[in-house]
């Protein structure tokens, strides 16, 4: 184990999961069985109604609690009726379509080290669809972005249930997008960890949010409640960028006086009110390779472009790092995704046939 303390030591983290009682349900449940963080309780919600089959009192080595519904609950309800029934100091969600790797958990709650003021711990999904695709889902977080879109699954992170006492719950008038809006809410109260790790298995195209990946994507559902989600956090999205862009403008006026430290600093502040902003990340970036710190512009450059990756001019400016670093190779593969990003980008059309084949 990752922590070398007795299990009665450590936290207890509640798993949340919101059944349907689909077949996948014991393999859902399983997975839970098999994690090798020893302190889990799992909280089932038989949020189908009162025909749920009923469920044994343990999971694995794990206690388990049904919660039966007395009529169907939608996603939201389901997700605060768990909150309710949780006890741990750390919760999570499962669907019952979905699975955790056994070191899931394990390696959630060991990251807590690295960020002890963190609220948040989240990792990579494993986005798997019925056609036998599989593609890499999240990102490290981003606070203007996470206004934009939504780049965490649930399942991919734990928080702290102190959050619970501050007012966090899902929004029931959300059918779907209701995980975005819950983080946030966490956002507004706490910091983020992500851990780069790939520990869960999402189902995209399985269940019938809407709002995942194709037979599980309506364009009608996600575009009402995606704007309805907007118009919520509109007010706190704008005081943001009315705090950051001034930083950031004044940064770059210090940059083109070549007033360097003065530009660190202020991208610094920047960051500290939006952390990880990618157009702070991209100018500090700039501000590194013109003092002579190539490989850290290289690192930071490579975040500006993890947490904004549509956007053509950041990936650009790391192909011009990587052709500064002699990666020809990958200065090429930023120059095309640039260019499939907006095939009328110009510049990454110029360097990619300034390139040696």
């Amino acid at each position: 184990m990752p922590e070398h303390r007795s299990a009665t030591d450590m936290p207890l983290v509640s798993v949340i999961v919101r059944s349907t009682d689909r077949p996948s349900l014991p393999q859902a449940l399983a997975s839970i069985a098999t994690q090798d963080y020893p302190r889990i309780e799992v909280v089932v919600v038989g949020a189908s109604g009162p025909q749920h089959s009923t469920l044994t009192q343990r999971c694995g080595p794990h206690p388990l609690q049904f919660v039966r519904c007395t009529a169907p609950r939608n996603r939201p309800e389901a997700a605060n009726t768990g909150l309710d029934a949780a006890s741990g100091d750390w919760i999570t969600f499962l669907d019952d379509d979905d699975i955790f790797l056994p070191d899931h958990l394990s390696g959630l709650m060991a990251a807590r080290a690295d960020a002890p003021e963190a609220g948040v711990i989240h990792c990579f999904a494993r986005a798997t669809f019925a056609d036998g695709r599989a593609q890499r889902f999240g990102q490290p977080f981003c606070l203007v972005q996470l206004y934009a879109r939504n780049f965490l699954q649930l399942s991919t992170a734990v928080f702290v249930r102190s959050l619970l006492a501050r007012g966090c719950r899902f929004d029931e008038a959300l059918l779907t997008h209701q995980d975005w809006d819950f983080f946030l809410q966490v956002a507004q109260l706490t910091s983020f960890h992500f851990v780069p790790r790939e520990t869960f298995v999402w189902h995209a195209d399985a269940g019938g949010s809407g709002a995942g990946g194709g037979a599980n994507h309506d364009d009608e559902t996600f575009t009402r409640y995606r704007d309805l989600v907007y118009a919520k956090w509109a007010r706190q999205r704008d005081a943001l960028i009315d705090r950051v862009e001034p930083l950031v403008r004044s940064a770059a006026q210090a940059a083109e006086r070549r007033d360097f430290v003065a530009a660190e600093d202020l991208c610094r502040a920047a960051l500290a009110i939006s952390p990880n902003d990618p157009w702070a990340l991209n100018l500090r970036a700039s501000i590194e390779r013109a003092t002579g710190r190539a490989h850290e512009a290289r690192r930071t450059q490579q975040l500006a472009v993890a947490v904004c990756p549509q956007d053509p001019a950041l990936t650009f400016n790391l192909a011009l790092l990587y052709r500064a670093q002699g990666e020809i190779e990958l200065a090429k593969r930023c120059c095309d995704r640039a260019v499939a990003l907006d095939a009328d980008f110009a510049p990454a059309k110029r360097l990619r046939a300034e390139l040696p084949a």
